[in-house]
């Protein structure tokens, strides 16, 4: 029976999903799934909801990956991967999160370091710089020349001096040149259109197949609809917008409570947990003052709580008529398909994959990157006409993020 690692030194936001995801893809496949991720004492399987399904199924094993550790970290050197890889007789390893591997690719490349066992597969996420040229992060286009003199012969020395640390060389020669992975699995269809083998599209990957509720789960269900219904009552007359997830920078998070204080005649729900004191270091406007007055004027409802149940997730998408986004990380959101298969529109920046995709497959709108006062115009634009016509292009679009069209994905990849 052929043995598959799910490698993720991580555990907060996406990689719990999507472990949890494809270990499901693959449940019932004639194979063993080992699932290593890097579970702390801070934030251990107890905090995961959801992979509580995993626990105890035939043909899943959860691991803790420190345990691989000598130095009881949960990332893993190169040497300590493949050790794992041999005593645990793994076929085939998928790096969730590949780009936290990055210095140990290298090491691997330059000979430094062993060579991994069998066949490797990593999810990489910061691509945008290899192709098409736009900043990970902000989905700026980027260039040799600069608004000045001095920035665009720094471009130039960095072209021509420093290749080697650019990403084009990281996954070209590096990657696989080198043949460190056998496959790169991308987000960005983008990248994956325009290089071909052996960079795969892969679909992004945004809930985990519904199950039924546990009863405290229906219970949060039933206080949550009853919370919302009282706080859309007292703010009747006002349009909701949605912030989903944790308080965030990448989802700009401040600048969501922002808008909100500029624009009275909207009020802003955020199902999902706070922000913590290093994301409060990086937001540009004050959230702890924000989020005061909002709540003093009765504006704003926050659950301070993890959202992972599926009813909870359409009740609050429900509530609003345009899933419109504050990201500041112009990559692919599961948010956003969440909101897609929802039937709801969306309205992103106008950068990146984001900006792309809305304006390529007609899925709403883009407004200019941090402007809260164009994100408010093509809002009100927006709310002024027939939605509906968005509800075919956005099911349309989201059938490449389905449960099948995942399953098949991950079946192939990893057992073909």
């Amino acid at each position: 029976m052929k043995k598959v690692l799910l490698y993720s030194p991580d555990v907060i936001g996406h990689p719990r999903v999507y472990c949890r995801v494809i270990a499901d893809a693959l449940d019932g496949e004639e194979c063993e799934v080992i699932v290593a991720m890097g579970f702390t004492d801070e934030v251990g399987l107890e905090h995961s909801p959801d992979l509580h399904p995993l626990v105890g199924r035939p043909g899943v094993r959860l691991v803790e990956s420190r345990t691989f550790s000598r130095s009881g970290a949960p990332h893993l050197t190169a040497e300590e991967l493949v050790a794992l890889q041999y005593e645990l007789m793994i076929e085939t390893t998928l790096f969730i999160e590949a780009d936290k591997s990055n210095h140990e690719f290298r090491r691997i490349a330059a000979g430094d370091a062993p060579r991994l066992r069998g066949q490797n597969l990593g999810i990489f996420a910061n691509t945008a710089e290899w192709y098409p040229g736009e900043d990970s992060q902000t989905g700026e286009r980027k260039g040799l020349l600069a608004p000045t003199l001095r920035t665009t012969l720094g471009n130039l020395k960095r072209a021509v001096f420093d290749q080697r640390r650019s990403a084009k060389y990281f996954y070209e020669k590096v990657i696989i040149g080198e043949r460190v992975l056998d496959e790169v699995l991308v987000k960005d269809e983008r990248l994956a259109d325009w290089r071909g083998r052996p960079v795969h599209w892969m679909p992004e990957i945004s809930r985990p197949v519904p199950v039924p509720e546990t009863t405290d789960e229906a219970a949060e269900f039933e206080q949550r609809k009853e919370e919302l219904g009282a706080f859309l009552s007292r703010n009747e007359g006002r349009e909701p917008v949605l912030y989903f997830g944790d308080g965030a920078y990448y989802k700009g998070y401040d600048l969501f409570l922002q808008f909100l204080e500029s624009n009275p005649s909207f009020c802003g729900l955020h199902p999902g947990r706070p922000c913590d004191e290093r994301q409060r270091a990086w937001f540009k406007f004050d959230t702890d003052a924000l989020r005061l007055r909002l709540a003093k004027e009765g504006r704003l409802y926050e659950t301070g709580r993890y959202v992972h149940t599926q009813r909870l997730k359409e009740l609050f998408f429900g509530a609003v008529r345009l899933y419109m986004t504050t990201h500041r990380l112009t990559l692919s959101s599961s948010t956003v398909i969440q909101a897609l298969e929802l039937g709801k529109p969306i309205l992103v920046p106008d950068r990146g994959l984001l900006g792309y995709r809305v304006r390529a497959n007609g899925l709403g709108d883009v407004y200019r990157y941090e402007d809260l006062d164009d994100l408010r115009r093509k809002a009100e634009a927006l709310w002024s006409t027939d939605l509906g016509r968005f509800s075919a292009p956005a099911m349309a679009f989201w059938q490449r993020f389905s449960d099948t069209a995942i399953r098949n994905f991950f079946v192939r990849q990893l057992l073909a």
